[in-house]
């Protein structure tokens, strides 16, 4: 019995050293982040860069959303599509709203990657779901256009109205063309879908 609990707090031991370790690891990372981007935001890319490589290494979708478009821009790293395409899409696939933009992008216009317009409205998709008014702006344009899509004008109607509500006006002129083909009934219940659609705090 004795035995059992001594092995029982042994193991309790670990796993608070565990959490422990894990907690301080966090926290290390957590304030070079802060360090590159005061960096970032001070245009010290150079400073801002080694900052966020080992830590963008180590798995930060942040920091390799940063990574991603230090490589994309040239901004204290060589202009790299590529290697920018690679950093994103590892942010993307934890879910950064920003990457997940970037990369449709990316693969719409085939820079770094192979043009695909299915990846362009996947991607495009996941940040407009996350509030991310240009992605929004472009998944209506592919809608109202039919680019890598079927033609869908409520669709289109409903994207545009929320990169619109996300600041990219633009959206407003360009429903213009859907708002043709609908009904007036569309019309207001896409209005009001859109009231309650994602946008970006």
């Amino acid at each position: 019995m004795i035995l059992r609990k001594l092995r029982a707090l042994g193991i309790a031991a670990f796993f608070i050293a565990m959490v422990a370790a894990l907690c301080g690891a966090s926290a290390a990372a957590y304030a070079q982040i802060e360090q590159a981007r005061a960096a970032f935001d001070k245009e010290d890319y150079a400073s801002a860069y080694t900052l966020f490589k080992p830590i963008a290494e180590q798995g930060a979708a942040e920091a390799q959303y940063r990574m991603g478009i230090m490589h994309k821009f040239g901004w204290g790293a060589a202009r790299d599509h590529a290697t920018a395409a690679r950093w994103l899409r590892a942010a993307a696939e934890q879910s950064h709203a920003e990457a997940q933009s970037e990369l449709g992008l990316y693969y719409k216009d085939g820079r770094g990657v192979e043009k695909d317009l299915a990846q362009s409205v996947a991607w495009f998709e996941k940040a407009s779901a996350q509030g991310v008014g240009i992605a929004q702006l472009n998944l209506g344009r592919f809608y109202l256009a039919g680019t890598g899509v079927e033609k869908d004008a409520v669709a289109a109607y409903y994207w545009l109205t929320l990169a619109a509500r996300n600041g990219y006006m633009d959206g407003l002129a360009l429903r213009a063309p859907a708002a043709k083909q609908m009904t007036p009934e569309q019309i207001k219940e896409t209005e009001a879908r859109a009231k309650q659609g994602p946008i970006r705090k």
